[in-house]
């Protein structure tokens, strides 16, 4: 995939969502460890559930630019949406199985029950205190609009692909700001941390 043309795929006007979407399909299911990895949570039948985030940005630009000059890219974000009385009991126990089956992955797992999720910012600029509803809403408020993404592994071996922004900065490799859920504090943190993985990549 480093051969394609990133501008003709980011743009638009050039490129569909749903080339990009097939794109980003084959960059995913080239990585053994993630596909292992989606097989192992799709079992435990979590609910509303996605590989989200940087998992699935930092892949793609693997494919796209090659291997991060610092490590950093065996992070696994999973989102869920649990709105059960006993999610919290649920929650410690899918974790403990998602670790029990990963536990020959690289990866050092994140799982978050979007569930009663709410955002709260010291500044009256931002969107506070609102629950999301599911897991797809729960993306849109990604303090990173470009990592505001997810995919799910479905029971017969298709991807389910949540990118309510769409895909173009993500295949930019640009890094966005969601101005409404997001300080620029935590915005300059993520975005150093990718300019140290690649630093030869422009990212913004």
């Amino acid at each position: 995939m480093e051969y394609l043309d990133q501008t003709v795929l980011a743009d638009p006007q050039r490129t569909s969502e749903d080339d990009r979407k097939r794109l980003l399909e084959l960059a995913l299911r080239s990585n053994s460890h993630l596909i292992a990895a989606m097989k192992g949570i799709r079992s435990l039948q979590l609910p509303d559930w996605c590989v989200s985030g940087p998992s699935i940005a930092w892949p793609l630009w693997t494919a796209l630019k090659g291997v991060p000059v610092l490590a950093g890219n065996h992070q696994l974000y999973i989102t869920y949406y649990d709105p059960s009385e006993q999610a919290l009991e649920k929650e410690a126990t899918y974790l403990r199985h998602i670790r029990q089956v990963l536990s020959t992955g690289p990866y050092q797992v994140h799982l978050c029950n979007q569930a009663g999720h709410v955002v709260h910012h010291d500044s009256a600029n931002l969107s506070n205190g609102i629950p999301v509803t599911c897991t797809a809403e729960a993306l849109v408020r990604d303090p990173v609009q470009t990592y505001a993404l997810g995919v799910r592994l479905e029971a017969n071996g298709t991807f389910t692909v949540l990118a309510p922004y769409g895909l173009s900065s993500v295949f930019a490799m640009r890094m966005e700001r969601n101005t409404g859920y997001c300080d620029e504090e935590h915005f300059l943190y993520k975005l150093h941390r990718v300019e140290a993985m690649w630093p030869d990549v422009a990212f913004r």
